[in-house]
């Protein structure tokens, strides 16, 4: 018997990060019994559906090729990832254990390693999210001999902490317990908790040692922090004041954020497009906010000079290099596709079409 657990839970064998949580924890399961296939419902908040028919809670219910299934109402079960080959040993695509696959297809990201699938809304899902089915390595930081990066200091702990690149502008860092402290931009990190950074942080260990990144990732790119535009109200009796030189410039970078949206929407869009990640070079999280990946390169090759995109501009302008776990894409070209007078958002209005800010009546052209 196969038994498949289907949820938004990082242990499930298949794993929904949807971002409007229509999917359970543990919402399903997919079973083979003697040749069939079957779906069980594991009591889930929203129920599953068959052919639009809620089914009964812990109930095996047969499926073919031919049911629609649904996860809620609306959340569609692509069956072929389940029902693609009768042979037991053919039941998931077969990859090495350090490869993975990642397709996009329209909005829907699959990401395939072994015998794991993780579906995610490459858009509006969450870094904390993807986080927890990244499996990029950490690098432990110490006094000890056997560290990865290893700090011959009385004031470092033994394992004082660890840290991976998750982009070439973010990293995750957790203190490991230290005694003397692990602090970013001075403030002190509270022990086993993990905490993700815009790579312009500045880490200091102890009293006194600071950690040059560059030392222990070569290829990270570290962020410039930028002053943030500030909103400017625009005065009543002024309605149509010229704008600064300032101001049409920050307006003008806005067409290459817009060109980097579109061109990122297109890759997926074309066509189903899929890529091979070797080992666990960048991890899922790189892939979502850094883009599809195409002809062949690696992820770290097309993402060496992504600082000056969207999460890059977003990051550089944010007061505090700390990220929140809360982050999507859209959240970062929203905010950043933005009037550089009252910061009002120009959502998703072609940049070509932008005359004049809605809000502040600030015109640009």
């Amino acid at each position: 018997m196969i038994n498949k657990i289907i949820g938004r839970d990082p242990g499930c064998d298949h794993v929904i990060l949807d971002p409007r949580n229509r999917v359970s924890r543990r919402h399903a399961a997919f079973i083979k019994l003697d040749g069939k296939f079957y779906i069980k419902d594991l009591g889930s908040l929203n129920g599953t559906f068959i052919n639009g028919n809620k089914t009964t809670p812990e109930k095996l219910i047969q499926i073919s090729a031919n049911d629609k299934v649904t996860l809620s109402i609306d959340y569609p079960l692509d069956l072929s990832h389940f029902l693609k080959d009768e042979d037991v040993t053919n039941f998931l695509p077969k990859v090495s254990h350090d490869d993975a696959t990642l397709v996009f297809e329209d909005n829907l990201a699959t990401f395939k390693k072994g015998q794991k699938i993780v579906e995610f809304d490459r858009d509006k899902t969450q870094l904390g999210e993807l986080l927890k089915m990244d499996d990029t390595p950490f690098i432990t930081i110490g006094r000890n001999s056997d560290n990865k990066f290893v700090i011959n200091s009385n004031n470092i702990s033994r394992y004082h902490c660890k840290i991976r690149l998750i982009t070439p502008i973010m990293v995750e860092i957790e203190d490991l317990g230290s005694s003397n402290g692990s602090f970013a931009d001075e403030e002190k990190l509270e022990p086993h908790k993990k905490y993700q950074f815009a790579s312009s942080v500045i880490l200091r260990f102890g009293s006194s040692y600071q950690l040059n990144l560059k030392s222990i990732f070569p290829s990270i790119q570290i962020i410039q922090k930028l002053a943030p535009p500030k909103p400017m109200p625009q005065p009543a009796s002024k309605p149509n004041t010229a704008p600064s030189k300032k101001q049409l410039e920050d307006f003008n970078e806005l067409e290459g954020i817009w060109k980097e949206f579109i061109d990122r929407q297109n890759q997926a869009n074309n066509a189903a497009t899929g890529y091979g990640i070797g080992g666990t070079v960048l991890g899922i999280a790189a892939s979502i906010f850094l883009g599809p990946v195409t002809g062949g390169s690696s992820i770290l090759a097309t993402v060496a000079s992504a600082g000056g995109g969207i999460l890059g501009r977003y990051l550089g302008q944010q007061q505090s290099s700390k990220i929140k776990n809360d982050l999507t894409y859209e959240d970062a070209f929203l905010q950043t596709y933005a009037c550089p007078r009252c910061m009002e958002s120009f959502q998703k209005k072609p940049w070509i079409t932008i005359r004049e800010c809605y809000k502040c009546k600030f015109k640009f052209r």
